[in-house]
């Protein structure tokens, strides 16, 4: 016997993206809900209710851009991790906003819409996991900085 898939739905496998704090667990969500896709496994449905903000990890803090500390970009080893780290902070944030897209948008438009915002957002997640992978390569992790 079968099992059941583990998202009800395309807007579903959204709303679980949305709320995961945890960003390799965002990413792994969302390769789990492009191969269901992929497989012909998944409707598009329905959220009742998008989350304002999706969840976001303990690290990094979250600060107003007046607040940030300002880093420089410099040669070696800090320079790369600085750029590779805000680069990563970029690619989850991008994610969260395709799947925000699809859980806002895809029940109201035809599946192609879905399947682009699906891609998108599969292709951020590969980004991110590649960005976060060369970061660990280097001695640090996401949210370091």
């Amino acid at each position: 016997m079968d099992a059941a898939p583990p998202f009800a739905s395309l807007t579903a496998a959204a709303l679980a993206v949305l709320t995961a704090a945890d960003p390799a667990e965002k990413v792994r969500l969302t390769r789990m809900a492009a191969a269901e896709w992929a497989a012909g496994a998944l409707p598009i449905g329905a959220v009742p209710m998008v989350p304002e903000r999706p969840a976001r990890p303990e690290r990094p803090d979250l600060l107003p851009p007046n607040k940030m500390p300002h880093r420089r970009l410099t040669r070696g080893v800090r320079g790369r991790v600085t750029l590779l780290h805000a680069l990563a902070h970029i690619e989850l944030n991008a994610i969260d906003l395709a799947w925000d897209i699809l859980a806002r948008f895809a029940p109201d438009f035809p599946p192609g819409f879905a399947a682009d915002w699906l891609r998108v957002a599969a292709e951020e997640a590969e980004h991110f996991a590649l960005l976060t992978g060369r970061l660990a390569a280097l001695g640090a992790a996401y949210g370091d900085l």
